[in-house]
């Protein structure tokens, strides 16, 4: 087995063990109100040492024939992710800067919405931790968009394969995930029916 097939298993391990819990009934709420029987909290992996390495790894593998001038996304899943794959990045001598996404703009001093060094103009990977409707996606791009930047890709952690990945898909931005929901149902079925 490689090590590149060795760090995704591994970081789909810890993602499993960490983030996902799983109910029999639709026992989470997620952020668009619906109810779901699982949930998949990506920030015990992205902000744990070995993730961070794992997630910052797997998605600069992915985009560093881009020739991206920043990461970033929606605070709070996203802030993370970007640093983490903004420090491989630095180890890899080809840097990409990290940038944050308020979910409005400031009210005050700078009055921005986009925090960060990213020149005008750049062009940009969008992170995000998990794309259900899309929503934080969408208006992360929006976001960009109004200020001039230019979107490479989007790059999510998990896929819930609820419609988000096709609604950014339409916005012209290329999409892929690391993981989707199958790949954590699959693992709990093996692991229920040992």
């Amino acid at each position: 087995m490689t090590t590149e097939n060795t760090d995704r298993n591994r970081l789909l391990a810890l993602l499993i063990k960490k983030s996902f819990r799983y109910s029999a009934e639709e026992a989470f709420q997620l952020t668009s109100g619906k109810k779901t029987a699982y949930y998949i909290d990506c920030k015990k992996v992205s902000l744990d040492p070995e993730g961070a390495y794992l997630i910052g790894k797997e998605i600069f593998e992915r985009i560093a024939h881009l020739h991206a001038e920043g990461v970033g996304g929606m605070t709070l899943g996203a802030d993370p992710i970007a640093t983490s794959v903004s420090l491989v990045s630095f180890l890899n001598k080809k840097s990409i800067p990290a940038f944050i996404v308020r979910k409005e703009a400031k009210a005050h001093g700078s009055r921005q919405q986009v925090e960060g060094s990213l020149k005008t103009g750049a062009k940009v990977v969008v992170v995000e931790d998990v794309v259900t409707t899309g929503g934080s996606t969408l208006r992360t791009i929006e976001a960009l968009q109004r200020e001039g930047y230019g979107i490479l890709k989007v790059i999510a952690l998990v896929d819930r394969k609820e419609g988000g990945a096709e609604r950014i898909l339409k916005t012209g931005a290329p999409f892929e995930s690391l993981f989707c929901i199958e790949d954590f149902m699959r693992q709990r079925a093996k692991t229920t029916s040992d």
